[in-house]
């Protein structure tokens, strides 16, 4: 099976609504982040300075939340910011992980 992609979301549960989309798509090379508030998808961003993911390779995702911006890692190298386009950051309780990809481990802090 060839890995297509898989998608990342932190959202709130009760309104539906996605703060932080993640979806890279690996054959294609494009790793897009969204946000999904009020019904509406937002402007997409998918400017890299590198395409971190290869097919069947282990990698890991690390991403810290400051005040403005979510910050992405993988495997230990910085990839993008992604400034908030919720308000209340709180609101955030749900972490969804689908695609293809077979997860070893997942931590929140």
């Amino acid at each position: 099976m060839y890995p297509h992609s898989f998608t990342v979301n932190l959202c709130n549960s009760r309104t539906e609504n996605i703060a932080l989309h993640l979806n890279p798509r690996m054959k294609s090379g494009v790793f897009i982040r969204n946000s999904y508030l009020s019904e509406s998808w937002g402007q997409e961003e998918r400017e890299l300075p590198f395409f971190p993911f290869s097919s069947g390779e282990y990698f890991e995702i690390l991403i810290l939340c400051q005040p403005h911006q979510f910050k992405l890692a993988v495997n230990g190298s910085h990839l993008f910011e992604f400034r908030h386009r919720v308000q209340d950051l709180s609101s955030i309780n749900q972490l969804e992980i689908m695609g293809d990809l077979e997860l070893t481990d997942v931590k929140l802090w």
